[in-house]
């Protein structure tokens, strides 16, 4: 036997996967230990972060309600625009409006430089910039300049402060449309927004940077560029800080968005100045699995009493019942469902007998059910009395009525005698059926007719062989009545609308079924008495419920005027069905 199917094998990965998950679930933990220092840590650098965000928030609106208010209310910024062709007043005009910036901030030093300039005459002026040298100085300008000049009234620099480059700096500049052809602007570098934020201590290797709205790092004291973060999770205040590495250090990155600009204020705290004191927590943690095992061991000797040895009397007493021991019995046992089992297992072996019975005996129903198959595909009967009125029509020389009939006696038995194939189309049982009903009407001339409806979708579909014909026969042999008028016999199928179903309906204009045998055929009694007589009938429903099972119907009935009607409902199969 292989060792993988056995029960002992399976308790064994039971085992592991008991021992697994528990081992996974301490490391875990240890995990969740660490995470959750990070969390604590970020959570006290971020109110940092968050309190000298603010501040810069608080400054930077200051200067944004100033400009706005020179832009609109001083009535230096409103005479400028009428002076632009008096070059003295004009000049006069720009004085005033810097000695009013300068005197605004003389105590306050939250922005760089202020500036005004005009769209129509392209002329910037600006108050004096706080800078060190020269290079500095004219690499400002002409950023500033540069920006002015390709700049558009519905540009975000008009709704909020943002960040520009200029050499390898950065620095927020906003901007303020007065709507007369001038624009007012503040100037700030970031390397001196992060002055006072500077001295928080954030460890050894510690830092704070502002980043882009792409989260990358455009001011660091460090001299490191290369972190990414990831802008998706600064407003997520489920996710208090991200994990970056750079260098083969961790740190944990806690960030804030200033509000009204483009940039994010970060802080950086290396990763390895949390975990110092978490070290012998660690060793603890490993030591759990050792001791977790030990348990485990134990419980897999308890379920090998309750459930491996239980299981191996189970499997004697089968191999006992396989080599014909039907005495073997089993004991009960100390667990609910092994008892429940041996009794199932008991009650086995003692009905076995009756069971091998019951199958031979379905056997022999499905043998005589194939025998009478067989039989109802060639009727001797109706041979005959083909070949006695072939025999006539020779003696009378009407040959054309002799090849017909032939021709259609080789149609019908070449049809009946194709015994390997369990359904046919439509069509094709529609063919045999005109074949034997071309033979009846040359046994009887003109006095059998017939008709037949078949929607074009059915042509295809899948029914037994020989399904209609033993209801045609009987039509003939017991509905035909020599008339005034000829027999008609009538085929009609169709779908059922709505359902996957169809119907066949023989209808003729006989005498119909008398009303006692039509009682008896209605309740299923009369043909289990007279199966000897009716045995194509018979075969009809027993292989549309062995075939289709109880979605498939037998009805019979008789028409208002005269006549029989017979009603088939079976499912509308393909014979790709049935071949695959």
């Amino acid at each position: 036997m292989n060792i993988k199917s056995s029960l002992r094998f399976k308790l064994i990965i039971g085992f592991i996967t008991i021992a697994v998950p528990l081992v996974i679930l301490l490391l875990y933990n240890n995990y969740y230990a660490s995470n959750t220092i990070r969390e604590q840590v970020a959570n006290s650098n971020k109110n940092s972060v968050i309190l000298y965000s603010n501040q810069i928030q608080a400054a930077l609106n200051k200067e944004t309600n100033f400009l706005y208010n020179i832009a609109f209310e001083d009535p230096n910024m409103a005479s400028l625009s009428l002076l632009q062709n008096d070059p003295f007043e004009y000049y006069l005009a720009k004085a005033r409006l810097l000695n009013t910036f300068t005197r605004y901030h003389r105590f306050d030093n939250s922005v760089d430089l202020q500036f005004v300039y005009s769209v129509k005459k392209q002329d910037l002026f600006n108050t004096p910039i706080k800078t060190t040298s020269y290079e500095e100085l004219q690499s400002i300008q002409s950023s500033i300049l540069g920006l002015l000049k390709d700049i558009y009234p519905e540009s975000d620099y008009f709704r909020e402060w943002k960040a520009i480059q200029y050499d390898d700096k950065y620095a927020l500049i906003r901007l303020v449309n007065t709507g007369d052809g001038f624009y007012l602007g503040a100037w700030v570098q970031l390397k001196n927004l992060m002055i006072p934020f500077d001295l928080i201590h954030l460890g050894e290797e510690g830092f704070a940077s502002f980043v882009s709205r792409e989260g990358a790092l455009i001011t660091n004291t460090k001299g490191i560029k290369s972190f990414q973060l990831v802008p998706s999770l600064w407003s997520q205040s489920e996710e208090p800080y991200q994990v970056v590495t750079n260098q083969d250090v961790k740190y944990i990155a806690v960030t804030n968005p200033i509000q009204g600009t483009d940039i994010t204020l970060s802080a950086f705290i290396p990763e390895k100045m949390m975990l110092q004191k978490l070290d012998h927590f660690r060793e603890f943690i490993f030591l759990i699995p050792i001791l977790a095992a030990i348990v485990l061991i134990f419980y897999l000797v308890y379920l090998n009493d309750i459930i491996v040895r239980p299981m191996n009397h189970l499997i004697r007493g089968m191999r006992k019942i396989k080599h014909g021991d039907w005495e073997i019995r089993l004991n009960n046992s100390r667990s609910r469902e092994f008892s429940i089992i041996n009794e199932s297992f008991n009650s086995m072996a003692s009905e076995i007998h009756a069971l091998k019975v019951n199958v031979y005996e379905e056997q022999i129903k499905a043998h005589k059910a194939e025998l009478k198959h067989l039989q109802l595909q060639i009727n001797p009967h109706f041979l005959l009395n083909s070949i006695n009125i072939v025999y006539n029509l020779a003696e009378i020389k009407n040959y054309h009525v002799i090849q017909l009939m032939c021709l259609n006696l080789v149609k019908y038995f070449r049809f009946t005698t194709k015994t390997n194939q369990m359904v046919v189309t439509i069509a094709e049982e529609m063919e045999h059926m005109e074949s034997y009903i071309k033979i009846q009407q040359l046994r009887f001339p003109d006095r059998v007719t017939y008709g037949y409806e078949i929607a074009k979708e059915l042509e295809t579909a899948a029914i037994p062989p020989l399904l209609i014909q033993p209801f045609i026969e009987n039509a003939i042999k017991h509905g035909f009545d020599f008339l005034d008028e000829p027999f008609h016999i009538n085929i009609r199928i169709m779908p059922i609308p709505q359902t996957d179903l169809c119907e066949i309906v023989i209808s003729d204009n006989g005498s119909g079924f008398p009303e006692d045998v039509l009682l008896d055929i209605q309740r299923g009694t009369y043909l289990e008495i007279n199966k000897g007589d009716h045995l194509g009938i018979s075969n009809v429903h027993y292989r549309l419920k062995h075939i289709f099972g109880e979605t498939s119907d037998l009805q019979f009935d008789n028409q208002v005027d005269s006549g029989a009607i017979v009603r088939i409902v079976l499912p509308i199969r393909t014979v790709e069905h049935f071949n695959g």
